[in-house]
């Protein structure tokens, strides 16, 4: 396989993914909620097949229109930038607030305003923050219905983050795309409904934006790793002003398959100053000539790297799940690992690395 044929731009071509395969996903948490102790953010990752059926559907005569830009000027309430509030709680997202563009839409619709604020694209994630205001208080149970589209991509991942601050819900959406020739992306997004534990408010809400592209040059990646019955294939990484973006297939062997249902790769990182980062995945996605259905696409994203680092080492590992008579059971595998020298642009294979420990976020909060 040469080099073009591994890029990433060509490796991700979409197939349908069987239904019986959708449901495996969200029963194995690729759809996440908030954990079962309270907390006042909430997250959701919606796979790309997920996503597709949950997306409204855009004409072919939308895909050509230019975006409407500044139909309405954002009047946001008065609590600060919201990268900088996820910023309290997420390492790294400072960043997204200098580099960011100012969008400054905003639309009102049965009693509800929705502003978007600030967006980001680095080549690889869309980043758009925004805010909700509404006549009645909003309680922590408040969320948005409705994921964004990118008008160059379908069935692309939806991440999202939001909470309540002051009255007023404050949120993050962040999509992959990764083109680095893309000097620009447009952003379709069209809420459904404000949706709270004590009713439903449905509105008429329509935003298109486009964001710039950070511009910086990817590493071209060509690295297999591999264990018990599973491969991870490095493909390429990307360092911006505002995060380390990597991407990966992994492949499974049919074998496998006859005992097992799933399988999901995930990394960490290490620099050379012995900082440890969780490296969250955007979503995993089916591609045209795979061989299993477990052969996916995955992108992750990394935030809040030193800027003293002058190299950083991926430790890739994977779970492997099944579910039997309705119980869950999995095993963990572990890989060697990829060093990536920032300051040269080259790397290596680490042969049977000791894994570093990623300290747990949630670990006994004060009251």
């Amino acid at each position: 396989m040469n080099e073009k044929e591994i890029s990433i731009k060509k490796a991700m071509e979409q197939i349908d993914v069987p239904e019986d395969r959708l449901d495996l996903i969200i029963e194995n948490a690729f759809l996440e909620t908030a954990p079962a102790k309270p907390k006042k953010r909430r997250k959701w990752l919606l796979p790309a097949a997920a996503a597709s059926i949950l997306f409204i559907g855009i004409s072919a005569a939308t895909l050509t229109a230019s975006p409407a830009l500044a139909n309405y000027i954002a009047e946001l309430p008065f609590i600060g930038n919201v990268f900088s509030i996820f910023a309290e709680e997420e390492e790294g997202l400072l960043q997204y607030e200098r580099f960011s563009e100012k969008v400054g839409l905003s639309q009102t619709s049965n009693g509800v305003t929705i502003s978007i604020d600030q967006a980001v694209y680095d080549g690889t994630n869309v980043t758009f923050t925004y805010t909700v205001s509404a006549e009645k208080e909003l309680d922590e149970s408040a969320r948005l219905t409705g994921f964004p589209q990118l008008l160059e991509a379908e069935g692309v991942n939806a991440s999202m983050d939001w909470e309540i601050k002051e009255e007023t819900l404050v949120g993050m959406n962040s999509m992959p795309h990764l083109n680095e020739e893309a000097a620009q992306v447009n952003v379709l997004w069209e809420p459904i409904s404000l949706y709270t534990d004590n009713g439903e408010i449905e509105g008429d809400w329509k935003f298109e934006f486009a964001v710039d592209q950070l511009k910086k040059d990817p590493i071209v990646l060509d690295e297999k790793v591999t264990d018990s019955g599973v491969t991870v294939h490095f493909t390429e990484v990307t360092f911006t002003d505002i995060a380390v973006n990597i991407a990966y297939q992994q492949l499974v062997d049919s074998a496998l398959l006859t005992e097992w249902e799933a399988v999901e790769a995930e990394l960490i990182a290490q620099d050379n100053l012995g900082n440890v980062y969780k490296v969250p995945y955007n979503g995993g996605t089916a591609y045209a000539g795979a061989i299993t259905r477990e052969d996916l696409f995955w992108t992750a994203t990394m935030r809040g790297l030193d800027p003293q680092a002058t190299s950083l080492t991926f430790y890739p590992f994977a779970h492997i799940s099944r579910f039997v008579d309705g119980t869950s059971e999995w095993i963990r595998i572990e890989f060697d690992a990829l060093e990536i020298n920032m300051l040269e642009g080259t790397y290596q294979i680490v042969k049977d690395p000791v894994f570093p420990v990623l300290e747990e976020e949630d670990e006994e909060e004060e009251e």
